[in-house]
């Protein structure tokens, strides 16, 4: 069932599906909507309630103000309040969506009870590459004046195999122009967040909570930044109480479209722990 939900300033759309006595939230990456979890949520709705939610969202009258992690963690606590689902959770984030179930988790340890993580961010990125982030921003809002360009983007994070409704959602929001223009300025807004939300896991809470989770990781990608990365889950995961460590070499970063199987196999060894 779909929501809109009120989270002061700003609506939230959000859809719940199955039933159980732990609910899994599915964490999107940055300006990603919730249907790019298309070809998991069913199989993971079949044994738990799931909730899948866009986080805000630029308008086409101005930008989308800049938000810190705190503030973005607190709309998801607002939304599942509003909606009455109770914990504990099992938090599911790629990406960007990582950092922010981590964060979750330290600012709500009572409430959660298991973390999935899908070739998700973490404090050992690169901060040169952050800082490379408005300069790439702002390069690709001169280029994607381009049609081409924008179909061409679209592509790349659009797959063949990718979830018809994920598609068509992402051709909605950034094949045009103006939609194109809004979502760089959601991606720049939120984007902000990133350095300080880095900067405070690794300051604040370096260690992984002391509940079930498995860490995924992309061994398709091999650039340098996602192998350092990925060798700080893989040690962060080691020195924890309750952690899985899986490399999927045949992934690439969007690892629910490209392995889906691994993703839904992941949330269910969760599940299945003791809580």
């Amino acid at each position: 069932m779909r929501h809109l939900v009120d989270v002061g300033g700003a609506e939230l759309e959000a859809v719940l599906e199955g039933q159980g006595s732990l609910t899994v939230v599915f964490e999107n990456g940055l300006a990603t909507p919730l249907e790019f979890w298309d070809a998991v949520a069913p199989e993971v709705a079949k044994r738990a309630r799931i909730l899948r939610y866009n986080r805000r969202w630029a308008t086409p009258a101005g930008p989308l103000t800049h938000r810190s992690h705190s503030e973005i963690v607190d709309d998801l606590e607002k939304l599942l309040t509003h909606l009455a689902v109770a914990p504990p959770y099992v938090l599911v984030g790629h990406s960007w969506g990582g950092v922010l179930v981590r964060l979750y988790a330290y600012a709500h340890p009572q409430d959660v009870a298991g973390l999935v993580f899908v070739d998700a961010t973490n404090e050992a990125l690169d901060e040169r590459t952050l800082a490379l982030l408005p300069a790439v921003n702002s390069v690709m809002a001169l280029l994607g004046r381009a049609a081409f360009v924008r179909r061409g983007f679209i592509r790349q994070i659009c797959p063949p195999n990718a979830p018809p409704g994920y598609r068509a959602h992402v051709e909605e929001r950034l094949l045009s122009r103006a939609g194109w223009a809004v979502g760089l300025r959601t991606t720049r807004a939120e984007g902000a967040a990133i350095p300080g939300a880095l900067r405070y896991l690794r300051r604040e809470c370096p260690a992984l909570p002391a509940v079930p989770i498995h860490v995924l990781t992309a061994g398709g990608v091999t650039n340098k930044s996602a192998r350092r990365v990925h060798k700080a889950w893989k040690v962060m995961a080691a020195r924890a109480a309750h952690a899985r460590y899986t490399d999927v070499p045949t992934s690439g970063h969007y690892m629910p479209i490209d392995v889906p199987e691994a993703v839904v196999q992941a949330i269910s060894g969760v599940l299945e722990s003791p809580h």
